[in-house]
């Protein structure tokens, strides 16, 4: 039988914590190391409701994206997010651990699972881990040029959005060399634009970033942290299994917290 120590031995060949940022806390986060472990569950965050899905489906290890024990912990008391998830962990036996900058820095990681859902080509990084960046940004040619409504467009679809919102979009200028960065990299649009590309895709996008990437005749359209990096979990986890042969890998139904709301009220 496979152990907890095995599995996070195996996410680190995957994704090595070498690559993490040094603000990140990847790795294990709960529970004990030579616990037997046959069945595991992924997921881009850990949340009560991904708990409770993955002990009723017989998982005994949570991998997350995002680890919740993030800042330092100075104290575990109830009602508190990473105080009752960390009282949960415990009294079901059952382990969390996180593969968070380090997958994402990975060569195949979420920033390239991003770059291929958007379909681009001639994928180059413009910021890496080998060039001492924390994040990787990474940047590619669609396959035609398009216009501001069409990126716009390639963009909701691709990453599954009702809507999208961007700054600095035009809608009769033409948009093909394309910088990506998964999760909160909208502040990386400097060195997009300084590289020749034409937009940047990532989310978290700030006010007045979206007003200085305007100003200076760029696109940044924000595609929300969840979309961004959610298309690589599932890719993880099938790293993993291919790794661990005797590993079953479980996928969470528990979806983004963050939701949209029309004026009807439905989302």
């Amino acid at each position: 039988m496979l152990k907890v120590s095995d599995i996070v031995a195996a996410v680190a060949g995957i994704a090595p914590p070498g690559l993490a940022a040094p603000w990140d806390n990847p790795g294990l986060l709960v529970g004990e190391p030579d616990a037997p472990c046959g069945r595991v569950m992924v997921a881009l965050d850990i949340t009560l409701p991904v708990l409770e899905e993955a002990a009723e489906r017989g998982c005994r290890l949570v991998i997350s994206h995002h680890p919740f024990i993030f800042r330092g912990q100075k104290n575990v008391v109830a009602g508190r997010y990473e105080s009752d998830l960390i009282y949960w962990l415990v009294r079901h036996d059952m382990a969390a651990m996180a593969a968070h900058t380090n997958w994402d820095n990975a060569e195949g990681g979420i920033n390239y699972a991003l770059c291929e859902a958007m379909g681009l080509q001639n994928v180059r990084p413009l910021l890496s881990p080998e060039q001492g960046a924390e994040i990787l940004l990474l940047a590619g040619d669609l396959a035609e040029s398009l216009g501001g409504d069409e990126l716009a467009g390639l963009v909701r679809e691709r990453l599954g959005l009702p809507v999208v919102r961007a700054a600095g979009l035009v809608r009769g200028r033409q948009y093909r060399r394309i910088a990506v960065c998964g999760g909160a990299g909208m502040d990386f649009w400097p060195q997009a634009a300084a590289a020749g590309c034409d937009a940047l895709v990532s989310a978290d996008g700030k006010h007045h970033e979206g007003l200085q990437a305007a100003h200076s005749g760029f696109a940044v359209l924000d595609g929300t942290h969840y979309a961004t990096e959610v298309i690589g979990i599932r890719r993880l986890g099938e790293r993993l299994a291919a790794a661990l042969p005797g590993l079953e890998v479980c996928y969470t139904g528990v979806g983004d917290s963050w939701q949209f709301y029309g004026a009807d009220g439905r989302m």
